[in-house]
This record gives C-alpha cells, sequence and structure tokens, in this order.
C-alpha cells in the first residue's frame, strides 16, 4: 500500500483554502472601505467645528476652508484618504454651508450627491448647517 495523498483529495484540500482567502480578502476589503469612510466623517466633524469657531469670531462662515488654517483654528487643512478625492466646502450664505466628502460604503451615504469630491466623483455624505 502506497503513502500519500490522491489527486482528488489535494484538489479538495486547495480548493477549500482558496474559499477561505477568497473570504477574508472581501472582508478585509470592506473593513478598509468603513475604516476610510470613518476618517472622512471624522474629519468633517473636524471641519464642523472649526466653522463654527469661525463663526464666533469673525460673526459669519469663512469663504474657504484654507482661512481656518489662517485663523489658527486648524493646524492644516485635512487631506481625503483616498488621494484621488477631496473634501466639498459650500458656503451658501454668510450664515449657512455645506460640507461633502464621497464614502465608499453605500450605507454610509446621507445623500443623493451634491457637488464635486474629486475628478467625475460626486459628494454623497453631507453635513449642512443649519
Amino acid at each position: 500500500m502506497k503513502k500519500g495523498f490522491s489527486l482528488i483529495e489535494l484538489i479538495v484540500v486547495i480548493t477549500i483554502i482558496m474559499v477561505i482567502s477568497v473570504v477574508g480578502l472581501i472582508s478585509y476589503s470592506g473593513q478598509n472601505k468603513k475604516a476610510r469612510d470613518s476618517r472622512r466623517m471624522a474629519d468633517l466633524e473636524k471641519y464642523r467645528v472649526a466653522l463654527e469657531m469661525a463663526r464666533q469670531v469673525g460673526s459669519t462662515y469663512p469663504t474657504s476652508l484654507n482661512t481656518l488654517v489662517t485663523m489658527n483654528l486648524m493646524s492644516a487643512t485635512l487631506a481625503d484618504p483616498n488621494k484621488d478625492y477631496s473634501y466639498y466646502y459650500n458656503r451658501a450664505s454668510a450664515y449657512t454651508y455645506s460640507l461633502g466628502a464621497h464614502v465608499e460604503d453605500l450605507g454610509s451615504t446621507n445623500s443623493a450627491g451634491i457637488g464635486s469630491c474629486g475628478t467625475s466623483v460626486t459628494c454623497n455624505y453631507l453635513l449642512t448647517n443649519p
């Protein structure tokens, strides 16, 4: 009697290993998207707080996010975790604004899409005031 594995046994084991690897890779990819989206939402919240402080100091919201750095309310402008995307800011009036980002996990969206968040990318997460 020969010792060893048959070809069928090897194919079954290799198939099981491949299925487990694919499931792990898909799960890992989804977690990376959620982590980037969490950072985007945290960045928008930092901008929101800085914008409220700017309004208290100057009585209106600034015309650009770069103004928050010049007012020393933020140490630097924040960049999107995906370098192809950017954050959206629109001051509709002296007392209202919209902040937006493009989130990758479609379960985290709260907007049908406003403004541009990069090259051919629409913002689908929005904070507005009021």
